[in-house]
């Protein structure tokens, strides 16, 4: 027989356990930390309670919550605009407008990345026309500018969100600020001062003598506090009046022309040949060139005649020079030694060039042939024979399986790095080809010739793109910006110039610029341009 069932009656449980358990189920929900509050201090109840920053889970749950809510925002801020506007007109604190602009961005970020696109463009159309842009620096006034019209900033957004803001405020000031936040601050307003702003009172000793060293009496509230990014804005600044001298190299006692010559700004680092030598230098003459203290240049003497090309790698490990005396020269710039001196050319070495994976390098002869090297061994891996006069210019594909060469046939030709076949041929110049570049999607080769036309061929179909009439003598060298939206020619001249190939029917450079010099070597780096004369 079955056993009969007992119901034995549950145990009642008081007031406090049920408040306690609906309590913790609660916090489970919400996926807040256990903080074992009921075992604590008394006196440790409010420090709990408080929200000090949002690094804690709790904190962020409970930011995030606020944050939706556009209108508490809006609410807020008008609130804190009211609040100054007083201070301003009855405590005559006007350093505190300066705080306005970049709080008002730092909100309006907050609510975008919240997710609320519409809630953020009403706050931005609400608020907007209140701040006054003269109260704030140029790098927030811009931001404020691409909020405005729409336009994209992410870059500056990153750089924004990257720096804390830094304010200087007087004793008064400060001590009002300190007050609201006391007494009317939220928790939005709180977050977003605590975390984007460094707010300092100013000592007025302290504040002369920077304003002696500030040339421009700019304010000294601004984005970022790192001295070596306020160097770069101002290198920036200047570059938009006038380019300016990066770097010389003071050569003496020789009657030698320099032939030719290389700069590599990501790796800080210049190449050129005088007297058959090569001479490797630091972009800055004070740095230790390649990590080895107290040399200030180094010298490679393994040419028995003038050097015509000089090419560093793209990874900055390698040097490949080609001579008139037929050789080809490999080193190794992480031991500073020679890896082989190739021989195979039957007449000078006129142009290089590196795999951009810095496994191969091309090079082009007055023997009319182009020749494939291994750039760690220095063995011969292809003859490319084709040409009808000397090469002149050599450029790899950005995907290495390619190498395209001009001639002083007229021609041009792609070549196959596989298997060394001929792939497609580009007639169509009326003179010299000086140079060639492969776009950095590789779909579009440029090249400049001696008839002073810059061409953009269709790679598929060997046709020319676009055909661009330069003023003056022809240009030599070219290169491509990393977006492909821009190209550089130096001509014969010495005139650099820029071209938008967005607007490329105005058949106007976007920059013009005479160097006074013969251009031995353009280069793209940091999103400029450089040339070395």
């Amino acid at each position: 027989m079955e056993e009969p069932k007992r119901d034995f009656p549950k145990p009642k449980r008081s007031k406090t356990d049920h408040v306690k358990n609906i309590v913790q189920s609660y916090l489970q929900k919400r996926n807040y930390a256990p903080l074992g509050i009921e075992n604590c201090h008394p006196d440790q109840h409010l420090t709990y309670s408080l929200i000090e920053n949002e690094i804690s889970r709790p904190n962020s749950i409970l930011y995030s919550c606020y944050n939706s809510d556009s209108v508490v925002i809006d609410h807020n801020f008008t609130k804190f605009l009211t609040w100054l506007k007083d201070c301003i007109k009855t405590k005559n604190c006007n350093d505190l407008e300066h705080l306005i602009a970049p709080f008002f961005c730092h909100l309006y970020l907050d609510i975008l990345k919240g997710g609320h696109s519409d809630r953020a463009a009403n706050f931005l159309k609400a608020h907007l026309l209140a701040i006054d842009k003269t109260k704030c620096d140029d790098f927030v006034k811009d931001l404020l500018n691409l909020f405005a019209n729409d336009c994209d900033a992410t870059c500056m957004i990153e750089q924004f969100r990257n720096n804390k803001y830094f304010i200087e405020l007087s004793p008064q000031s400060l001590d009002l600020l300190k007050k609201f936040v006391g007494e009317n601050c939220h928790v939005v307003f709180l977050h977003v001062l605590q975390t984007w702003f460094d707010i300092r009172e100013n000592d007025e000793q302290d504040k002369e003598i920077r304003g002696e060293m500030d040339d421009k009496g700019a304010p000294h509230n601004g984005v970022c506090l790192d001295d070596k990014f306020r160097k770069i804005l101002d290198a920036i600044n200047d570059l938009e009046k006038e380019p300016k001298q990066i770097f010389i190299a003071n050569i003496s006692h020789t009657n030698d022309p320099i032939s030719c010559a290389v700069i590599k700004r990501n790796c800080g680092l210049i190449a050129y040949n005088q007297n058959n030598v090569v001479h490797l230098r630091p972009v800055h003459s004070f740095d230790p060139i390649l990590g080895l203290h107290d040399c200030k240049e180094i010298k490679f003497y393994d040419h028995t005649k003038r050097v015509y090309s000089i090419t560093i790698s793209p990874d900055c490990s390698k040097l490949v020079t080609g001579s008139e005396d037929s050789n080809l020269c490999l080193y190794d710039l992480n031991v500073i030694k020679l890896i082989r001196n190739c021989g195979g050319h039957l007449g000078p070495i006129y142009c290089t060039s590196i795999s951009s994976n810095s496994v191969y390098c091309a090079s082009g002869s007055c023997d009319t042939t182009a020749r494939l090297w291994d750039l760690e061994t220095g063995h011969n891996l292809r003859v490319f024979v084709g040409h009808t006069q000397a090469i002149t210019c050599i450029d790899f594909h950005p995907n290495c399986l390619y190498v395209a060469t001009g001639g002083a046939d007229r021609n041009i030709r792609l070549w196959s790095v596989d298997n060394g076949t001929p792939l497609r041929l580009f007639h169509g110049c009326k003179g010299v080809v000086y140079g060639v570049a492969f776009s950095p999607l590789g779909d579009t080769l440029a090249s400049v010739s001696d008839d002073k036309k810059i061409r953009l061929w269709d790679i598929l179909n060997s046709k020319i793109n676009n055909e661009i009439k330069q003023k003056g003598l022809p240009g030599t060298k070219l290169v491509w910006s990393s977006d492909g939206k821009q190209l550089c020619t130096g001509a014969i001249d010495g005139v650099v110039r820029v071209w938008d190939l967005r607007q490329i029917d105005s058949s106007e450079p976007q920059i013009g610029l005479n160097v006074n010099g013969k251009i031995l070597h353009l280069e793209y780096s940091f999103d400029t341009f450089a040339c070395v004369t």
